[in-house]
């Protein structure tokens, strides 16, 4: 049985800390897994897949990310502001745009495995979790995702 894990401001648990990345946890449990994240720009951040049992969800809260949606890899440019959801079995990917750093909120809900698999990079140990290539058909079209920018 998992335990539910609350990081207050403060003491918020380290996932990555390097100069052009930092992560850590702001709410760890399995229901739900939200995670904030800085890195610089034009950083890479993670390819193309898919989940097939849970919504991963981003908020901007600084800087641009460029998501990679649906099977056609539809680019959407999400600005500080900006939301986007990307339900089970919507391919999506994301970097940082070129032009600064960027911050923003990943949720994952239910957490997925996600938290343990974040743990299990810092770690140095692998970790399964709900994640898979995007399948032959390109998965949902893109027009499933949730996308929300500020005027």
């Amino acid at each position: 049985m998992a335990t539910d894990h609350i990081v207050s401001v403060g003491s918020r648990e380290q996932i990555i800390d390097s100069p052009a990345r930092q992560g850590s946890f702001v709410i760890a449990s399995e229901d739900l897994t939200i995670t904030h994240a800085r890195y610089v720009a034009g950083e890479h951040v993670a390819g193309r897949h898919i989940h097939r049992e849970h919504t991963d969800a981003f908020y901007v809260l600084e800087g641009e990310l460029i998501f990679e949606i649906g099977p056609e890899a539809e680019t959407i440019v999400v600005s500080a502001g900006g939301f986007v959801a990307a339900p089970p079995g919507l391919a999506h990917a994301f970097r940082v745009a070129q032009n600064g750093p960027a911050s923003w909120l990943t949720i994952h809900a239910p957490d997925g495995g996600f938290a343990a698999f974040m743990r299990g990079l810092r770690d140095g140990i692998e970790v399964e979790w709900d994640i898979a290539p995007v399948p032959a058909d390109g998965g949902l079209p893109a027009d499933q995702a949730i996308v929300s920018r500020l005027p």
